[in-house]
């Protein structure tokens, strides 16, 4: 094969390269619609097995195996995008309101993952996962992956405290 039909052949495949445009993988949140990228969010995590509620006007509550996550776009259609998840841990039976504050308090200042705050169900994490437009769905679950693990290191916090509902296997829950 001549140099020049070699040359064309891969001018042809770069044109056709250019010609078909993957579009950007993940999901596409419709900014600034947050109600409707909180419905896509919950049909995404249904798929993947969690029980899912819409609640309030732009949020998914969402729950798999005794665990609880809420997950909140922020989107704003000029700028950086983020999805705000808070996953809860139950209390344990006895532990007292002071108490959990307190270890809120604590971990908020140990821990650099995101801000911790007791609530009458439990010890809430919150943290964000910022995206431009497409939200990564490996990076989504990947985030939520991360946000179940940090119970290890509230767990070693913890120490011989009961203030939290045990966790299966000693596992952060998943």
């Amino acid at each position: 094969m001549s140099a020049l039909r070699i040359f064309g052949l891969i001018m042809l495949l770069a044109a056709t390269g250019c010609a078909h445009q993957r579009e950007p993988g993940g999901l596409a949140m419709p900014a600034p619609d947050e109600a409707r990228a909180a419905g896509l969010l919950g049909g995404y995590l249904l798929a993947q097995g969690w029980t899912v509620r819409l609640a309030e006007p732009a949020a998914v509550d969402a729950s798999r195996s005794g665990e609880f996550i809420r997950l909140e776009p922020l989107l704003d259609p000029a700028g950086l995008d983020r999805v705000v998840v808070s996953r809860t841990w139950p209390r344990a039976p006895g532990a007292g309101d002071e108490e959990l504050q307190a270890f809120a308090l604590e971990l908020s200042e140990l821990l650099n993952v995101g801000q911790f705050r007791a609530e009458p169900a439990g010890l809430v994490l919150q943290a964000s996962l910022p995206f431009l437009e497409n939200l990564d769905p490996g990076l989504l679950d990947a985030f939520i992956a991360f946000t179940a693990e940090v119970r290890l290191a509230v767990s070693q916090v913890q120490g011989e405290r009961q203030l939290l509902a045990p966790v299966e296997d000693g596992q952060g829950s998943r």
